[in-house]
């Protein structure tokens, strides 16, 4: 299921996302996509990550975004902590900032322990 996060131009991490834009799109090896929208935003350029790059965008630390009104996602705090340089990650260029798009990530927590829950 493909879930997406937006900075907007408000937001605080608005700055590093359109850094790490540039970045991919000047010196990352990304590969430019062709979507024209993506969730309700129409987007003007985009790039499927590659793995090299994928760490950056962890590295944002968006789940310290999670409340924030300059951040409109579909994800919530669980999905948000569970990004990784595994998940397929995408960056587009909006009109209202830089959307951040996620293939991959896990619906629910995984079962553990020795019967598949916490013995505590």
């Amino acid at each position: 299921m493909l879930r997406f996060g937006l900075l907007t131009d408000q937001s605080r991490k608005s700055k590093a996302a359109r850094l790490l834009y540039e970045h991919v799109r000047t010196k990352g090896k990304a590969t430019p996509t062709t979507a024209t929208q993506v969730g309700p935003w129409p987007v003007q350029a985009g790039y499927d990550l590659a793995t090299t790059d994928r760490a950056r965008v962890v590295d944002l630390r968006l789940h310290e975004e999670h409340m924030s009104p300059y951040f409109k996602t579909d994800m919530n705090l669980f999905h948000l902590l569970m990004l990784d340089d595994k998940i397929e990650m995408a960056i587009y260029k909006t009109s209202e900032g830089i959307l951040l798009a996620f293939e991959g990530l896990p619906e629910n927590p995984e079962p553990f322990g020795a019967h598949g829950h916490d013995m505590r």
